[in-house]
Order: C-alpha cells, then structure tokens, then sequence
C-alpha cells in the first residue's frame, strides 16, 4: 500500500531554490535512507512529507488513517521538559497502555527515577534517546527519522539498526551513518543539486550497493553527455560546410539548422569526489619504533574509567577507542595525547614526536579574524593547497575569503580539519572528528587519513571509519580498558558471533558437522523466541483489558449500592494487577531473549 506519493516538488527560500520537479513514493515496509550533502535539501522534504512545511509547488497525496512518526533533527534541543512529559504526550496521542510505557522506559536504558528529570540535564545521547522513545511509544503506522543516530552510543546505534530491520513498517530515515544504513536501508535515496534519484538496493549491505549503483549512474551521464556532445559537434561542422561552400539550397541549410536545434545535450554528469590535491603528511618516515608508550595508566572520578593500562604503539599504527557514552573514551585519548595526567601509571613517546589532535572543542582555536583560507595556510600550505582543502571539505569557492567568525558550527569544525591535514605530525589525537560532516566530507577525510604515514588515534562512533582506519582496538567498557589485537572489522564481529557451544562433558572433540540439522534447531529456536514474544504480549493486552472493565464498573455509582460486590470487585482487581505484573515481567524477558537471540 501508498503511504504517500509527490511529485513534481519544489521548495525555495527566497531566491535560493532547495529542489524543483522532484517525485517519489513510499509504500508499507519501506526503508529508505535520505543522503546527500549538507544544505541538499533532505530536512527541509521530510518536513514537507511530515506536514510540518508547505511545498512551493507540487503535490503531495497521504493515505488515509494512517499516523505519522516524525522525528526532527533539533528535537533534542525542545520539546517536553521531562521525560515523564514527553511519555504522557505520545499516550495521549497514542493507544499506547501503562505496560507498554514501563517496558519502553526499560528498552531505552532508563530508570523510573529519571521520569521527573528535566530532560535539560540529560546528555544529547539521551535526549535524542527520549525523543525517539516518545515517537515510537506513539505507535505511529510508518516513521520518518531525521538524523536518528546523532549523538547516540555505538550500543544504542545496534539496537536502533535491530528494530528498524525487523519492524513490519516503513521508515524514511535521514541520516550520514554508512554503516546504519548498509545494514536497514531497501532503497536509497539521494538528494543533490536539487534532484532526487532513487536507487534499489538489498538490506545489509544497502550502502556498498548505492555507491556502485551511483557509480555506474555517473559514468553513463558522462556517455550520455559526452555523446550529445559530440552529435551537436557533428551536425554544426555540417552546416558550416553547407554555408562555407556556398550552398544556394537554402532551405537544406534551414533543414539542418532546426534539426540542430532540436538536439538535446543531456544533463551535466554529476560533480565527482575530486582528490585533495595536498597529502597529509608525518613530519618523518614511520618507522616500526614506539610511537606512544603507557604503563598501568588509571583514571577515575566518581568511579574508575580503567585501571593499569598497558601498551605500546608503533609509529604509523592506527588506533580505533571505542566504548558506550561515558566509559572514558575521550579520557583515555587526552591522557595519550599528554592534555590529562593519569591518576597513576606513566605515558612516554617516541623520541622527537611531532603530535598534533582534534576534539569537539578545537574551534576556539581558529585564528580569529583570519579567513577560511588564511586560518589553513598558517598550518604551512601554500593558498591552492589550502583552497584545495577546503574545497573537498565543501568550503570551495567564495567560502574561503569568508572570515572563520562567519561560519556554523559544523563549518568550523570543518575548517579545523582543514588545519589538521595540512599539519606535519608524527602522531594525531582525533576525537569524534565526523561529528557534523555529511558522507562527501567524510569520505574526503577517510582519504587523507587513509594514505597518512603516521600513528593515529580515533575515538569516534563512525564504524565506516573505524572499519576502513582501525588497525588495533582499545576497547573501554564497565571500568575497564582492553587493547585488542585484532583490527576494528574483526573486533566488530568477534563481539557480536554467537557463543561458542560449550564443550562436550566427556571431554571428546565433537566431529558432527554443522549441517541440516543445525540450522532446523536454530531456526526451531528463533521461532520458540518469537511465539513467546508473542503470546506474552497478548497475555498482556488480555489482562490490561480485564483490568479496564474491572475499572469501568468501579467507575458505576449503581456499585455502591451492594457493599459484596464491592468487595468482591476489588478482590478481583488486586488479582488481575498482580497478574499482569507477573504477565509483564514475563514479557520482558521474553523480549531480552529474543534480542539476544
């Protein structure tokens, strides 16, 4: 079924045109993910789709009955002050009951004491982490997502793939998150220039297909273009001739000149990722010596980050930090970087290191009322190179001259990458450095740090990154840190392979091979899982409906007129709310177990 169709689109500001002409539809069961550059246009479409914003132009057709979830990007930053709040308008809204608010309050990793915190005291992960709760708990029939996975936690980031893969229906999702969308996308849809293409691709590895699909969509623009080129060469070289041997068969001419003005040239082939034309470069060649050295390092606050840490790292090894939200992670890297000092333990370096580090907070040291040009160059290129740099960083242009003081936030950040590529470090410090950058600025940073010949460290929740840079892994989790000799892809799968089958009790190698009748036990379990869930559930809504009737004829003043009943009615309500408990909790455990499973 339609959830909604538009066509012929259009949505301006003033003079500056966002997108014209553009079309598409969603049906049930959909996931497509919305990519392109940042100023693309792909909020201000879902707010069109949401019916938060009005079209300059076009239709938009919603199918009937069907609720809407819509998540904005800046909801985080408004909203309902408490949690509590946020939960009571999604069941006004909704038909959600009490126990499915109890166990969404559990499934976000929140207490029952955190319902009257102002939610201005939360964290942007968990802010963001409200706010989604509150779109689901509303129960709508399809979702759009705007930036869904900002500032959420790698364990989170799982959970959100898990359920939006497996949930029945459609999503639209805007998000910069490769990896999110590799793994739940069916379509991709890719907003730039002002237009809309619309690319098939197969769950699970949905973004490797839409870059190859991409790919071979450009080189035919470029066919196409170069073809209709060269026709219009063609035909104009005709006439020149005609005209040049002067042709008394004018209305021959005249044939041909409207002919040649009824040939077409296709569109533009589609700007391609141009190489940074400047290499980011160590100060010296890496060598297989130590880079960075640690001995027993440990951090603690309220309580301990981790304790007695030791390792060391080569120069031009790359090191991915990865852990949940407020494990230490960004700890860990400033103590490396010598900006903390561990509360015991000891860091040495490499003789004569040349580091350098970004972080979150590296704005504020832009140069101020230097250029965007200007701010690079002091880093030691030459003005092409830092234009270059910038340019693939979505700063080209007239951007350039523009003083740093007159960018957004995650244009400065941007300009401080900048800075950092065109520094000569032996050793880099790099902290959530894709935080705001759309998937060209990422790749373009991926590029630079890709061929770096010096030691690396990254915290950062970008596993496309972690995937393609991390060559080790320090991961931080529950107070304490483990260095992983593995490099982040096999990390990544080690954490999430099912346990291994525990040994047999006479100690004999098992010999039976996996086979038919492995895979019927899994699937025969999966399905046991899923019935639970199911009639756990029902369970649920069966009692919380007995419950409603019991409450309703409480509710009947003709009641009190026969004190047995009361009583009677009153027992039977006490058993029905401590059989839904009971229900509950088994409903919840059901749910873990399919989870995990």
């Amino acid at each position: 079924m339609e959830l909604v169709r538009f066509s012929a689109l259009e949505r301006h500001y003033g003079a500056n045109e966002v997108f014209s002409g553009i079309a598409g539809v969603i049906r049930d069961g959909d996931k497509i993910g919305l990519v392109g550059p940042n100023g693309g246009g792909k909020s201000s479409l879902v707010r069109l789709l949401a019916g938060r914003d009005e079209a300059d132009g076009g239709t938009i057709v919603l199918a009937r009955e069907r609720r809407l979830g819509y998540l904005a990007q800046d909801a985080a930053e408004s909203g309902p002050q408490t949690l509590r709040a946020a939960f009571d308008e999604a069941m006004a809204g909704g038909n959600a009951a009490e126990w499915e608010m109890r166990a969404t309050l559990n499934r976000f990793d929140f207490a029952t004491g955190d319902l009257d915190r102002p939610l201005r005291e939360f964290s942007g992960g968990q802010r963001t982490r409200a706010l989604l709760a509150r779109t689901l708990l509303e129960q709508p029939d399809w979702l759009v997502l705007d930036e869904p996975t900002n500032h959420l936690d790698l364990d989170t980031v799982r959970w959100l793939e898990s359920f939006v893969a497996r949930d029945p229906r459609a999503f639209l999702i805007v998000s910069h998150d490769r990896y999110f969308l590799e793994t739940v996308a069916t379509e991709i849809w890719e907003l730039d220039g002002g237009q809309l293409a619309v690319y098939d691709v197969k769950q699970g590895r949905a973004y490797t297909a839409y870059v190859e699909q991409r790919e071979a969509r450009r080189d035919q623009q470029r066919r196409d273009y170069e073809a209709s080129l060269s026709e219009r060469k063609r035909q104009r070289a005709v006439i020149d001739e005609l005209r040049t041997h002067g042709s008394h068969n004018y209305s021959a001419v005249w044939s041909r000149e409207k002919a040649f003005a009824r040939v077409e040239v296709a569109a533009t082939p589609s700007a391609e990722r141009r190489k940074i034309g400047v290499a980011l470069r160590s100060a010296r060649r890496a060598t297989s010596g130590p880079a960075v050295e640690i001995k027993g390092i440990t951090k603690a606050y309220d309580r301990t980050l981790f304790a007695g840490v030791s390792a060391t790292f080569t120069r031009g090894e790359r090191v991915a930090i990865v852990g949940p939200n407020g494990s230490g992670k960004t700890t860990f890297l400033r103590i490396l970087s010598g900006e903390l000092a561990p509360d015991r333990g000891s860091v040495r370096y490499g003789t004569g290191l040349r580091t350098a580090g970004y972080s979150q907070s590296s704005v504020d040291d832009l140069p101020a009322g230097a250029t965007a040009v200007e701010a690079v160059m002091r880093m030691g290129v030459t003005d092409q190179e830092a234009r270059g740099l910038l340019g693939r960083l979505n700063l080209g242009g007239d951007a350039g001259d523009k003083p740093v003081e007159a960018f957004s936030g995650g244009e400065r950040r941007r300009i401080m990458l900048a800075r950092l590529m065109a520094q000569r470090a032996d050793c880099l410090f790099l902290d959530e450095p894709t935080n705001d950058l759309d998937i060209p600025s990422r790749e373009a940073l991926e590029d630079v740090l890709a061929d770096y010949d010096g030691a690396l460290f990254v915290v950062s929740h970008d596993r496309y990154l972690l995937k393609r840079l991390g060559e080790r892994v320090v991961a931080i989790r529950d107070g304490a840190a483990h260095v992983v000799p593995a490099d982040y892809e096999t990390y990544e799968r080690r954490l999430h392979a099912p346990a291994a089958p525990p040994a047999p009790a006479n100690g004999a190698a098992e010999t039976q091979k996996p086979g038919r009748h492995v895979a019927h036990e899994a699937k025969l379990a999966a399905g046991r899982r899923k019935r639970a869930v199911t009639e756990t559930e029902a369970r649920v809504a069966q009692l919380d409906a007995e419950r409603k009737l019991l409450e309703d004829q409480f509710a009947a003043s003709a009641l009190y007129d026969d004190p047995e009943r009361v009583v009677e009615l009153g027992r039977e309500l006490e058993r029905v709310r401590e059989a839904t408990d009971a229900a509950m909790a088994a409903w919840e455990a059901a749910v873990a177990a399919f989870d995990a499973g």
